[in-house]
């Protein structure tokens, strides 16, 4: 596997952290009606950007695009997903952050699995 150089790792993580922040903007404030969540776009775009920076300074360009992807594919199918319920104080609740969390920590490990084997047979054909 080719080594990403420290141009070619800050582009990436720049573009990453970018599109992240675009996400949170247009999912935190633009579609607030649809699913009326206040914290929980924060604290995932808060972990989503803390994933690429790392992921960033170790080169790996998989982990940080899943971050992305984790981030609007789980609010995708949060929307699509979700249910109603009524809470023992007669309050409406809804599933929506467990299903964004869930697929946003998927993608997550999905990528560092990805990663790993990738990794492996890297070191296979090298000898």
């Amino acid at each position: 596997m080719k080594t990403m150089d420290i141009k070619n790792k800050v582009l990436w993580g720049t573009s990453m952290v970018g599109l992240m922040g675009i996400s949170y903007w247009l999912y935190r404030f633009s579609f607030f009606e649809m699913h009326g969540m206040k914290q929980w776009p924060n604290i995932l775009a808060i972990l989503g950007v803390i994933v690429i920076v790392i992921a960033t300074i170790f080169g790996n360009r998989i982990i940080s695009g899943a971050a992305v992807v984790g981030y609007v594919g789980g609010f995708i199918l949060a929307m699509i997903f979700k249910t109603y319920g009524v809470d023992q104080g007669g309050g409406i609740t809804n599933n929506n952050w467990i299903i964004w969390g869930t697929v946003f920590i998927i993608s997550i490990l999905i990528a560092f699995i990805i990663d790993f084997i990738l990794k492996q047979a890297y070191k296979k054909e090298r000898g």
